[in-house]
């Protein structure tokens, strides 16, 4: 009777996790807390109803959903989750109410304890992992406070040996559940990230493309109009003179806007060369810190020696001198940027973080695309170049941010073989 209603209970607990998937393409959807916090709620308690009652204990997956609210969408999620359970609980009877309050709030503390390191790592198995260590968590929690409630109520009897085996084959079950829903909801994101890059990549191609084509036809008439400034110029003095030159001045500047064009259809690395990005670092530091004083940022810096990589260095130092100042845009007075560079998985690892205003979730979503910008003033197009630059030198660029906290932007490099031996030495 109790693996039958096992069973359903693990029915209960897919069923949320399968409108996760299913639901995953709409944004209020996969970024609503409260609202996956509901569901997996109603999950619990639906597992709490189908029950199996024995020895005046409640046997279910009730925490399953509680585990996987807490570590896949927050704490918010998880106190929804814990609260409903609670009061479904409440609702359907008053046996044993006091060691299943005392279950839950437990259940729920240690995911909320480890939540952090779980946001931080990246590969499927390890998150996983943490996902069945906190069912082991859980089956401890139950089996001590049995062994509390059993030496507060005398020895333990021939029965009570017997219910701490159930306990065992059950907390096998509920590891086994655990391990095979942490699964699918790994699937799922990792098929979200997917298509969000393949929904980017060919976003790009279509506006390189775009760029691309607009550039050359806009190029070629430019070159005239400069050709015939010059000599103009050369006849004239005084005031016309200097007429001229602005002239020349703005169409050097449409030039560079449409080598920016260029640069994101096709980035063109050009001759690579080994070179110490803290020192390129603290060049562009050195570089934006008048603008940054001027704005009323402080810039701070934490710079690992010894990392060196392979790359064009005209292209990092432009991709890399936009996004720190966009950085310091985002600060605004009084505000401050944190300039980070170490070793991260034999990578190099540059993180800028600011404590501006932060953007929205949609916001990072479209961040990278043309003609998009949080300035007053702006096409996108600094930023996008920079992703496209980043990515032809095999490396990775993403943002993290939160409305009213900051942002941070994290790049990762491929290193040189110098910076290897450096590490191990």
């Amino acid at each position: 009777m109790l693996v039958d209603k096992l069973l359903v209970n693990i029915f209960l607990v897919f069923v949320p996790l399968l409108v996760y998937s299913a639901l995953s393409d709409h944004r209020h959807m996969k970024h609503a807390p409260l609202l996956m916090g509901g569901v997996l709620g109603v999950s619990s308690v639906l597992c709490i109803v189908f029950s199996y009652i024995w020895y005046g204990l409640y046997w279910d997956l009730r925490y399953v959903p509680l585990i996987l609210s807490v570590l896949y969408f927050g704490p918010r999620a998880g106190l929804l989750n814990i609260t409903v359970m609670v009061l479904a609980r409440m609702y359907i009877g008053p046996e044993s109410i006091d060691v299943g309050l005392l279950s839950m709030i437990f259940c729920y503390l240690g995911p909320l304890l480890v939540r952090k390191k779980f946001v931080q790592l990246k590969g499927m198995f390890f998150r996983v992992g943490i996902n069945m260590l906190m069912s082991i968590w859980a089956s401890m929690v139950m089996l001590s406070i049995l062994f509390i409630h059993s030496w507060v109520n005398g020895s333990l009897d021939k029965d009570e040996i017997e219910l701490i085996k159930i306990i065992i084959g059950f907390g096998v079950i509920q590891f086994l559940s655990v391990g095979a829903s942490s699964f699918w909801m790994a699937f799922s994101l990792e098929r979200e990230e997917m298509r969000r890059k393949i929904r980017q990549a060919e976003r790009i191609n279509t506006l390189g493309e775009l760029a691309a084509s607009m550039a050359h036809e806009v190029r070629n008439p430019l070159t005239v109009v400069k050709g015939f400034l010059q000599m103009v110029q050369s006849e004239l003095e005084g005031k016309n003179r200097r007429y001229i030159a602005l002239a020349l001045a703005e169409t050097d500047r449409a030039e560079r806007i449409i080598s920016d064009y260029l640069s994101l259809s096709r980035p063109q690395i050009g001759q690579t060369e080994l070179m110490d990005l803290s020192g390129m670092v603290q060049q562009i530091v050195l570089l934006l810190n008048p603008m940054a004083t001027k704005q009323g940022v402080r810039l701070y810096t934490e710079l690992k020696n010894e990392i060196y990589v392979y790359t064009d260095r005209n292209q990092l130092l432009q991709a890399l001198v936009h996004v720190t100042k966009n950085a310091i845009e985002a600060a605004e007075d009084g505000g401050r940027v944190y300039i980070t560079l170490i070793i991260h998985e034999e990578k190099a690892c540059l993180s800028i973080r600011d404590n501006g205003k932060g953007m929205s979730r949609e916001h990072l979503d479209r961040l990278g695309t043309l003609f998009f910008s949080t300035k007053e003033v702006g096409t996108g197009l600094g930023t996008a170049v920079s992703f496209r630059i980043i990515e032809a030198m095999n490396g990775s660029i993403r943002y993290e941010s939160e409305p009213g906290v900051g942002t941070e932007v994290i790049i990762l490099l491929p290193l040189a073989q110098e910076s290897l031996l450096a590490a191990e030495g």
